[in-house]
């Protein structure tokens, strides 16, 4: 008799075992599929969301020899395609477009473009010059700490990850860097996209960081702004400063040419899709470059969220 409990019990921890295996695997598959619908999603998103931005263009093209109608998309404003009715989804994809230029390329960034970025957003110079060492650490092919840095050793011996010795993959890991956990407002200026500053876009501590940009330059850029008047070129616009501050502009000219541009140098398109209970959203992140008349697209990126 205790011989046949025994074999009941294998028989029903048995059955047991295999009924979470197949629930396991019925929801594996059920996350793929649901990935897979998402994926499609997205890129409806951005298969319509493109078709848009080529007429924007194609028509700016067509009509060069005239001034666009009033709110027409540009290149520098092409996020005005998003007014389309046509783009808006049923809730189960979205689309975002942002141009590149509105953060310091962390992978890039000199360390005076450093030093400036982290002293325009309040840090105090003494934690700035520790910041930004470390910074240089992180993504320098050495593990020679700088004088104010940190390499392998600091971050191993409190148990964290250790730097790349490589160029930042993401926003993330900008944030395991020594010194920038606190540091408040340095993810909407720092990041790993790289594009020259865009100066009617960039947040005010952004252009503030820029070589030979006074006080007063940062102010005059924010008049632009307020009467939604672009910056022409940076000629132009140090006519506008007192001789002082165009001074120090004019100085920095060629580094300011090599750092700024009045149009995105590339646009970040993005789809989301979303699909499945529990939903699984899946985005596509596209890379536009003007060619010509149309929107290149130079690099794609696909995660699930």
């Amino acid at each position: 008799m205790l011989a046949v409990l025994w074999v009941m019990v294998g028989v029903s921890v048995t059955g047991l075992v295999l009924a979470l295996a197949a629930r396991r695997a019925t929801a594996t598959a059920h996350n793929r599929m649901s990935a897979m619908v998402a994926a499609w999603r997205a890129e409806d998103c951005l298969a319509r969301t493109q078709r848009v931005i080529a007429a924007a263009l194609l028509q700016q093209t067509a009509d060069a020899d005239r001034p666009a109608p009033h709110g027409a998309p540009t290149w520098a404003t092409l996020d005005g395609v998003l007014g389309d009715a046509s783009l808006v989804g049923d809730g189960q994809c979205a689309i975002t477009l942002v141009p590149t230029g509105t953060t310091v390329d962390v992978n890039t960034a000199d360390q005076e473009l450093l030093t400036r970025l982290m002293l325009a957003i309040g840090v105090a110079p003494v934690r700035a010059d520790s910041i930004v060492d470390a910074l240089l650490d992180w993504r320098d092919p050495d593990d020679i700490p700088r004088p104010n840095g940190a390499e392998a050793a600091w971050y191993v011996s409190r148990r964290l990850a250790v730097p790349r010795n490589g160029p930042f993959a993401d926003n993330r890991e900008i944030a395991r860097v020594r010194g920038m956990d606190g540091v408040v407002g340095a993810g909407s200026v720092l990041g790993v996209t790289p594009g020259r500053i865009l100066l009617d876009r960039a947040p005010l501590p952004v252009v503030a960081a820029l070589p030979g940009f006074s006080p007063e330059a940062v102010a005059r850029v924010a008049e632009h702004r307020e009467r939604g008047a672009p910056i022409p070129d940076l000629l132009s616009f140090s006519a506008e400063l007192s001789p002082n501050a165009r001074a120090a502009l004019v100085a920095r000219y060629p580094d300011l040419v090599r750092l700024t541009t009045t149009e995105p140098d590339a646009w970040l398109l993005t789809g989301r899709g979303t699909a499945g209970l529990p939903a699984v959203t899946v985005a596509v992140e596209l890379r536009l470059v003007r060619a010509g008349a149309r929107a290149a697209v130079v690099r794609r990126r696909t995660w699930i969220k």
